[in-house]
């Protein structure tokens, strides 16, 4: 069941309560160029609103009726009619691309004289209207009634239903029930639930650029139904989505990639601006001052598209907050499974910022479309995009279904997490199927298309066909909660791939040393297991300049436009004499795919990146264990921190300045009394170091050192144990073990 509309007008997008604190809003100082633009628009020559010269017809629809709803001007409630009668019988080639979204945004236009001018219109206008609004719902993508398409991912989890189809629906439900009961009938039964599911993880799977535009699609539905009466559709956690592009902002401007990228938004020296009422919609429904915040930073102008909706929305009682007050790591948990850890925030541009941004992603969902095959991957920025994501979307050769796009820049060996090459593969996956394409697969040695590609139509389907790719095993930061000196994160990427793969495990862990010399680094850990022996292992990292390898030890720059970021990336294991590490890349091969480079010849952006090394045991092997210790540093700065491998017989891990962290070599959870390994520079009598040893199970643990005694709490939830201090050896026993021993 769905909530219908009340027997009142107006009660599209405002009702009668909403008209005092609307016409309050007119004086604004913030809101002062809106209103300007707005009377602008109200006041063209409506014989002229086709002319070239002029706003589009949409804008000038809206503004007019406005004046009439808010102020009783009758002359341009009577405009409002007069310019909807005749653009609703505008034409409209159906085969021209994304043609829908100048079909809906014509509708709702319209729909707003229908409801909100309703008194100038008499019962022959009214069936007119509507009689177009079913002409033009049926040449949209969803058709009419609205079956085609899926829920979730698509142009119908755009504005199609959520805005469009709905909005017209409740103009006219008085005298046609029938668009609001198809459209809200689909929605509550379709997307809703859908977007509750991913909502609480608070990160949208389309990424930054179509994940921000889907995002305030979805926020029109939240605002139509409520400001409807029928409250929030969705599970309040919508609210959260938004901090997904602050943390991932770069200090340049950009944000660390995620899925399809639009490479106009990454030109250089540009500050990424999303879709203009993201942060605002939901700021001001949710009554978030950092969004508030971030939407003034990004807009200092609302265009033109936008600026109706704009003064409709905007809540003058949510006052901005810096973003500098947030906590630096966030994570984003199920069902989606990722952290960002900064170092520090930004409120502009600036190439030289100290701040280092990283992801951590385990991905537990493969939703398709313009997500990419990247479970388990990782990115670094630190005074220029260090640790990459590959490839991009657009240009002249780089479009949705073009060779770049599918072979490559979706593709797993377009990002740093880890390939397993099976030579027979393509006999399992011949195909990929999207679009209503189908065309054949290549073979990257990375993730499978779940689906063959298809994406999830509902809820059930991304639950029940085999959508899962990734399950979180543990995340943690501390010890301060705010500004933690380490955020970790594990999963289990097993699923991700075909059955080449028989385990695949990754763990993170990020450091913020604090630092300006040495401000940080990212250690990753990662048990590998192929079901054949002779299926060879990649580890990958990419970037934008050609890296430099050096034995086990590879150093990636940014020195260009203006950058001076540097990564040494140290590989512990496998070890020196089973390690081979190959640089790929350059002219020719900068999107290699196994014989094959898939070249998109954007020319103003480097960001797409030209190389990657791939980091190999020498020796075939069913499982393989990679350990790898990046750190940042300015190019030409102090000389990079030492790093060590330590281990025992059941832990293995890395230390790096004053830090040293462990893993689980089984990638079990520990629950037996184990001796600590002791770095290489414990014995120094200067030493103290600070020990996070991870993969423990939850309880009581008692810490020896030496003849001191002390008992920690390991939670479920982190598996991790934080130690500072120590300068000498170490025994942890489980409270359990200690107290069987004593019976």
């Amino acid at each position: 069941m769905y909530p219908k509309p009340p027997q009142e007008h107006p009660r599209l997008l405002l009702r009668s309560q909403h008209l005092p604190g609307l016409r309050e809003k007119r004086f604004r100082p913030e809101m002062k160029q809106v209103w300007e633009r707005l009377v602008q628009f109200s006041q063209v020559d409506i014989s002229q609103a086709q002319s070239a010269d002029h706003p589009d017809e949409a804008y000038l629809i809206e503004a007019n009726a406005l004046m009439f709803v808010l102020n009783g001007d009758q002359e341009a409630g009577l405009r409002a009619k007069a310019l909807a009668l005749t653009t609703i019988t505008k034409s409209f080639n159906p085969n021209f691309q994304d043609i829908s979204r100048a079909i809906g945004r014509l509708m709702s236009s319209v729909a707003v004289v229908y409801d909100w001018c309703r008194d100038l219109i008499d019962d022959t206008e009214r069936q007119f209207m509507i009689s177009h609004f079913k002409r033009l719902a049926g040449m949209l993508e969803c058709g009419f009634p609205p079956k085609k398409e899926g829920s979730i991912v698509g142009h119908t989890s755009e504005w199609m239903l959520m805005r469009d189809l709905i909005g017209t629906g409740i103009a006219i439900y008085d005298e046609d029930p029938e668009i609001y009961d198809e459209s809200a009938g689909r929605f509550y039964a379709e997307m809703a639930p859908a977007r509750n599911f991913f909502y609480p993880s608070g990160w949208h799977h389309q990424g930054d650029n179509y994940g921000t535009y889907r995002y305030q699609a979805e926020l029109y539905a939240t605002w139509i139904l409520d400001r409807m009466g029928a409250g929030n559709p969705y599970d309040p956690s919508q609210g959260e989505v938004g901090y997904q592009w602050i943390y991932t902002r770069r200090p340049d401007g950009k944000l660390l990639r995620d899925g399809d990228s639009d490479n106009p938004l990454y030109a250089e020296d540009k500050y990424i601006q999303f879709f203009p009422l993201v942060y605002m919609m939901a700021g001001s429904y949710y009554d978030n001052p950092y969004f508030m915040d971030q939407q003034f930073r990004e807009y200092q102008t609302i265009p033109d598209m936008y600026v109706f909706h704009a003064f409709l929305f905007y809540n003058p009682e949510v006052q901005p907050k810096s973003i500098k007050e947030l906590p630096l790591t966030r994570y984003f948990g199920s069902p989606t499974g990722i952290m960002i850890a900064r170092t520090g925030w930004d409120e502009g541009m600036d190439k030289s910022s100290p701040t280092v941004v990283a992801e951590m992603r385990v991905g537990e969902y493969q939703y398709n479309n313009h997500q990419h095959l990247d479970a388990g991957a990782f990115q670094l920025y630190y005074k220029g995009y260090l640790a990459i994501d590959s490839g991009i979307y657009k240009g002249s050769s780089g479009k949705y279904h073009s060779p770049h796009n599918k072979y490559y820049f979706k593709r797993t060996i377009a990002h740093n997490t880890v390939l397993v090459y099976d030579p027979d593969e393509l006999k399992q996956y011949p195909y990929v199927k999207d679009g209503g394409l189908v065309w054949p697969n290549v073979n990257d040695g990375g993730q499978r298309w779940p689906n063959e590609g298809r994406p999830p139509l509902k809820l059930d389907d991304l639950l029940n066909k085999d959508f899962k790719r990734g399950e979180v095993l543990a995340h943690a930061y501390g010890p301060d909660p705010v500004q933690p000196d380490f955020s970790y994160l594990k999963g289990d990427i097993t699923a991700a791939y075909s059955n080449k793969m028989k385990q695949f495990q990754r763990s993170f862990m990020f450091l913020n040393f604090k630092d300006e010399n040495h401000p940080a680094a990212l250690i990753v850990f990662d048990r590998v297991t192929s079901a054949n022996p002779d299926f060879k292992k990649y580890w990958l990292l990419h970037s934008i300049e050609e890296p430099q390898v050096n034995g086990s030890r590879t150093v990636i720059s940014r020195s260009e436009e203006g950058y001076n970021g540097q990564l040494i990336n140290d590989t512990l294991l496998p070890v020196a004499d089973n390690l081979e590490i190959t640089a790929v890349g350059g002219p020719g091969k900068e999107f290699w795919v196994f014989g094959t480079n898939y070249i998109n010849d954007f020319p103003s952006t480097k960001e797409q990146g030209a190389w990657r090394i791939e980091a190999s045991p020498s020796q075939p092997a069913e499982q393989d264990v990679f350990l790898n210790v990046m750190q940042m540093k300015d190019i030409g700065g102090p000389e990079a921190l030492p790093t060590h491998r330590v281990e025992n017989d059941s832990l293995v891990g890395a230390q790096i300045k004053d830090w040293v962290v462990l893993f689980s070599k089984s990638g079990l959870r520990l629950h037996k009394e184990l001796d600590v390994p002791v770095a290489p520079t414990a014995d120094a009598a200067s030493a103290s170091l600070n020990y996070v040893i991870a993969d423990l199970t939850a309880g009581a643990w008692i810490v020896e050192r030496g003849d001191a005694r002390e008992q920690h709490e390991v939670t479920e939830e982190a598996g991790v144990l934080h130690l500072t201090e120590v300068s000498g050896t170490i025994r942890l026993i489980p409270l359990t073990v200690e107290a069987e021993g004593k019976e």
